[in-house]
């Protein structure tokens, strides 16, 4: 089972103005941050400035889905996106094309020549205060745990036993986890394909070590224990499809900053990049099974969430390869 972020939607696309109900929801988030402002038919005022605004309304909208709302946009009319639950990539995404939004959770941004706000409302009590970020390294731990295996329930106990962590602090972060809606209160399943989303624009993906050696000599320098490829070879053994993978180099994730300094002693800034490796962000690091090391191939294969995590995180190439793969359960 899967909760995902699939309910109809009331406006599919931005062609026209929204709903009556949405743009009412806009004008009552206003006045409880203390600006008056009224609605008329398809009107919004604020203090005396009236405006008509393109509204979409979503349920759970991935930044999948809103970056395919802003690029088959249209209309020039101020947009504003209402959903119960925009994720903060999602409102990076928004943001950046100049929307606005109504996160039903308690969050409003309306921006438009003339008015600028961007405020969490305070008549909302539903949602538990944040506190801390749950984006450290055993919280993208137990994200990872989560979504690999995402019909069971993310319990602390459960959860730690598998990453190798404590269960008090993995309860602590679940209840992160819980509070932005990346991991049902009730359910305790994760919410897919948020979680997924929100994860990978988080995902560390700098600090690329080139080598000019390929990986036949860098398991023999390190080990085969201290490589796991990432890359998009190593994707499409897990299912991907990506055209000429084998000709790019190789990617790999190194365990410890020892390994990475092993490493770092064949570099060459003055020959052709044959192989990249990085530390892995994370200590637990899960792994496609069935192909393990052997004398062919000296090195280990990252799970396939783990090459859709590192893909998804460039937003140019590796978002639609990763939407194609289909690895992440839930809508797109």
């Amino acid at each position: 089972m899967f909760v995902t972020a699939g309910t109809p939607d009331a406006t599919d696309s931005p062609g026209g103005p929204g709903t009556s109900g949405a743009l009412s929801e806009i004008g009552d988030a206003l006045t409880s941050l203390g600006i008056t402002a009224i609605t008329e038919d398809d009107v919004l005022a604020i203090d005396g400035h009236r405006v008509v605004i393109q509204i979409v309304e979503r349920a759970h909208p991935t930044p999948a889905d809103l970056r395919e709302l802003v690029i088959g946009a249209t209309n020039r009319l101020p947009a504003i996106v209402v959903a119960d639950r925009i994720s903060d990539v999602g409102r990076d995404v928004l943001r950046a094309a100049g929307w606005g939004w109504l996160d039903r959770r308690g969050h409003l941004r309306v921006w438009m020549p003339g008015v600028r706000i961007e405020a969490r409302l305070p008549h909302v009590s539903s949602e538990r205060p944040t506190t801390g970020n749950v984006w450290t390294t055993v919280g993208l731990e137990i994200a990872l745990a989560a979504m690999c295996h995402p019909d069971e329930p993310v319990t602390a106990r459960r959860v730690a036993a598998r990453i190798g962590r404590s269960v008090g602090t993995t309860h602590e972060l679940i209840g992160r986890f819980v509070e932005r809606g990346l991991i049902g209160s009730r359910t305790h399943l994760p919410l897919m394909p948020d979680l997924f989303w929100e994860t990978a624009g988080r995902w560390p993906d700098d600090g690329w070590l080139a080598l000019p050696v390929g990986l036949d000599a860098l398991a023999a320098k390190l080990g085969a224990d201290e490589l796991v490829r990432v890359d998009e070879r190593a994707a499409t053994l897990g299912g991907a499809h990506i055209t000429a993978a084998g000709n790019l180099p190789a990617r790999c994730y190194v365990p410890t900053p020892a390994a990475l300094r092993r490493a770092r002693g064949l570099a060459d800034r003055d020959q052709p990049t044959r192989t990249w490796v990085r530390q892995s962000p994370v200590r637990w690091l899960p792994e496609l099974e069935g192909l393990a090391p052997d004398a062919d191939h000296p090195w280990r294969i990252a799970h396939p969430l783990v090459c859709a995590l590192r893909l998804a995180a460039d937003p140019a190439r590796g978002g639609e390869i990763v939407e194609s793969w289909g690895i992440v359960p839930g809508p797109r």
